[in-house]
């Protein structure tokens, strides 16, 4: 991804986290994901070289996973309710 597809996650990313229809547990889930990964309490303690890193970076990429789906859902629901009712969305004329 270059810096411009950066750019466009992280200004959609916002919106997202700024629309009141979203609920809050799914805003709040790549937050808790960081929480859990600088908390010393964890599933598996850090101390155990390998596998107390594993599980820190697996919920880190579960999270991460998570809100990229949930914006990109979220960028297809508002593009939808852009649309007027009764017409359809506008159709590329560039063909495959």
């Amino acid at each position: 991804m270059n810096i411009a597809g950066l750019r466009g996650m992280g200004s959609r990313f916002f919106r997202y986290v700024r629309d009141p229809h979203v609920a809050l547990w799914r805003k709040l889930a790549g937050v808790m994901a960081v929480v859990y990964f600088l908390s010393p309490v964890d599933a598996l303690p850090d101390v155990i070289p390998v596998l107390g890193w594993l599980d820190d970076l697996g919920v880190l990429s579960a999270a991460a996973f998570f809100m990229v789906r949930e914006v990109q859902r979220h960028q297809v629901a508002v593009a939808g309710e852009d649309v007027p009712q009764g017409t359809s969305a506008p159709v590329s004329s560039k063909t495959v």
